[in-house]
């Protein structure tokens, strides 16, 4: 369950960062900040603009304006390398180019850590057997990556980007391929790493479950930022996704339990 939004290291600081293509706004005037060992859950309708903040964090886009900074310093400063040591990026769509066994490519997430002569040595070793037992790969561990199913894919990556050693983790999707034990599962374990946390999530209920801050995205732009049950109105839902819901506190963790109506739009009409 989430904690309180405290006063710990601030790692990510995004200032007016807007993403224009072809005189159309992807991205208009985003401002948010990430404390250390908080998670930030991304939300939003499809085409909301998720995907592309996620890719302007991890620098694969680089924004029109705005400023990024982590741990203080221009995010641009940092090295490939240097970058790597200090964010993993774990994308919705998994790669189909790997000819690697699934513990062949969670041994990648050592490859910022280590020089070009270095050789993989025990306590190496132990990273990838313990990331790939705490997202429940090891039984897979010599199949080959091409052959696991969808969820077994999104879990290998994971597993690489704990072996990483990040400070920041930022996920599109995660649990897209999971079934619900395993959505509940990985976002717990992710919480359990103790590092920084950004994620786009589809499923309110999740988000509200797991995560600290939540930045709701409508059209590109930031229609609402704090944690759950600042975000989550009943409101706020009917505005952004069209739908009419009830709001509920959690018997669990007190945070926004949403329900909604089916066949009925925001009137409150049969649709």
């Amino acid at each position: 369950m989430p904690d309180a939004i405290s006063s710990k290291a601030e790692v990510l600081q995004v200032e007016g960062l807007s993403w224009r293509v072809e005189g159309r706004d992807i991205l208009s005037n985003i401002h948010f900040s990430l404390n250390q060992g908080e998670m930030l859950g991304i939300i939003g309708p499809n085409g909301a603009g998720k995907s592309s903040l996620l890719r302007c964090l991890y620098r694969y886009i680089k924004p029109n304006v705005g400023n990024m900074t982590l741990f203080g310093d221009d995010i641009s400063v940092f090295s490939a390398k240097e970058f790597a040591k200090q964010v993993a990026v774990v994308l919705q769509d998994t790669p189909h180019h790997f000819d690697l066994t699934t513990i062949q490519l969670v041994a990648i997430g050592l490859t910022p850590h280590k020089g070009p002569f270095d050789i993989t040595n025990v306590n190496d070793k132990e990273r990838v057997t313990d990331a790939l037992a705490k997202v429940g790969l090891s039984h897979k561990e010599n199949q080959a990556y091409e052959h696991l199913s969808g969820g077994e894919k999104q879990r290998a990556l994971i597993a690489r980007a704990i072996v990483q050693q990040p400070k920041l983790l930022i996920l599109d999707e995660p649990t897209n391929h999971l079934d619900i034990h395993y959505q509940i599962q990985i976002l717990a374990l992710l919480r359990s790493l103790n590092i920084s946390i950004i994620t786009s999530i589809h499923d309110l209920n999740l988000a509200s479950a797991m995560c600290d801050q939540l930045l709701l995205l409508d059209g590109g732009i930031c229609v609402a930022h704090g944690a759950p049950p600042q975000v989550l109105t009943e409101q706020k839902i009917a505005d952004v996704f069209g739908v009419c819901c009830s709001i509920t506190a959690h018997p669990q963790h007190g945070n926004p339990q949403i329900s909604y109506f089916y066949d009925y739009d925001v009137e409150g009409q049969i649709g």
